[in-house]
Formats: structure tokens, sequence, C-alpha cells
């Protein structure tokens, strides 16, 4: 089952999504909305995705559990900084960053890694002007 796989009892949606950055640090906002017929738990997950993580297609950056009541909403935020788009270079034998390598970086948002509602891409010069 992939991570974030589970029951629930009511049904949620995922909208507004935001993204602002500044010193390369990033900042992606969303509102949990609880459509369904019961009050409810929902744990919205942010994945990071870049060329340099190969084979891996995106990686898990956060998530949060947030109790979202019968017709209600709930906002949610992320916070992604340099530690999220390094890596270890094995040829350097040290961290690297995507971002320091130009390439462009995917956000994703979803209830679980195999379903991800919501993609951004970041490129490097238009995240961290």
């Amino acid at each position: 089952f992939p991570f974030g796989f589970g029951l629930t009892y009511t049904e949620f949606e995922f909208r507004d999504f935001k993204v602002t950055s500044s010193d390369g640090h990033a900042r992606v906002t969303l509102k949990v909305a609880n459509v369904g017929g019961r009050d409810g738990a929902a744990v919205p997950q942010i994945y990071v995705g870049f060329p340099s993580l190969k084979p891996v297609v995106r990686q898990l950056r956060g998530f949060q559990k947030v109790q979202v009541p019968k017709g209600g909403e709930v906002s949610v935020a992320f916070f992604l900084g340099k530690e999220d788009w390094s890596y270890w270079d094995e040829v350097a034998g040290k961290w690297a960053s995507a971002v320091d390598n130009g390439e462009a970086i995917t956000v994703s948002v979803g209830v679980s890694s195999a379903d991800l509602v919501w993609h951004h891409a970041l490129t490097s010069e238009l995240a961290f002007k």
C-alpha cells in the first residue's frame, strides 16, 4: 500500500493552492474542505521531485493531520527550504542542490503517494529570486 493509504468515513477536497517563495524557501498553502457527511481527519502530504533524485520520482517532505468538521474547511501550510531540494551526490561525495544545478523542481500534494491531486513546477529562477 502507498504511504497515506487508509480508510476515511467522509470525503475531502483540496483546493485554493498557492505558492510563494523568497530567499531559497517556498511556502505552499491550501484549504482542505470536508464535503462528506461526517466529521473527519485528513492528512495532506507534500512531495518534492527533481531530476537528480532518479531513480526516485519524488520524496515525501511533509504531512499534516487536520480535523475537519462536516461542511467545514481548514487551512494548511507547508514550508520548504534548501534541505528539501538537496540530494547526496555520490560522485562528488557531498550534498548538492537541485536549485544550484538549475533543475526544475516539482511540488506535489495529495492524500497518498499514489493519489496526488496537485502539481506545481518551480524553476530555480522563478522560485528563488
